[in-house]
């Protein structure tokens, strides 16, 4: 666990230091981020509900354990694909039964091998802190939904102002690959971790064109 804490504190963005931060973690991840309060599954599921149909397919990236496949589930989201670098993490969100598949992927080696226009939605928690081109990183997302479709991110408060976050979601607008629909002001991340004090977290929903 202290291993785990100082990397991400660091920002790590290769691979392979991600990857070794989840699977070592995996065990106890679901007990760690629920004794500090972590919401944002169901937050980020929510702006969902008066957006996309219960039919629709839904892409988690950076799935870990299987929390926000979960929180999909409860909304009535079953058509659910996972995506994650953590082999480990991926076993467990195999045994929630929230996935209709689950597979390996790489979202710091753009583009992904994931096709065209395949989601009708996509949400990504916890999972920016590692991707630290943002732009990049957001169309690719909207490479993958479909025309219309929607996605939801969060990032860190910290992280939304040194890597200028709000200004790659307004470059995205500007070349009409995504609209705005709203980008929340700073909520409760990790309430009762110590270390994560004052660190909040924005979610984003966009609709890709």
């Amino acid at each position: 666990m202290a291993r785990e804490e100082g990397l991400a504190k660091q920002f790590a963005s290769d691979a392979e230091t991600i990857r070794s931060i989840y699977d070592e973690w995996s065990s106890s991840y679901d007990v760690d981020i629920d004794s500090w309060g972590y919401e944002a599954p169901q937050v980020a599921t929510s702006f969902l509900t008066s957006r996309v149909p219960t039919s629709g397919q839904i892409l988690d990236v950076g799935c870990g354990t299987g929390k926000v496949g979960l929180a999909l589930n409860e909304l009535g989201y079953h058509d659910v694909v996972g995506v994650d670098l953590s082999e480990a993490s991926l076993d467990l969100a195999a045994t929630t039964g929230a996935y209709r598949a689950l597979a390996s992927e790489d979202f710091t080696a753009l583009p992904t091998s994931l096709a065209d226009d395949t989601f009708s939605a996509l949400v990504c928690v916890g999972v920016m802190t590692y991707l630290a081109d943002v732009e990049a990183v957001c169309r690719e997302f909207c490479r993958v939904v479909e025309p219309d479709g929607i996605i939801v991110l969060t990032q860190r408060t910290d992280l939304f102002v040194s890597r200028d976050t709000q200004a790659a979601f307004d470059s995205l607008a500007a070349d009409e690959t995504w609209r705005i629909l709203e980008v929340t002001e700073g909520l409760p991340y990790l309430p009762g971790h110590d270390e994560y004090q004052g660190i909040d977290v924005h979610y984003g929903v966009f609709q890709a064109l």
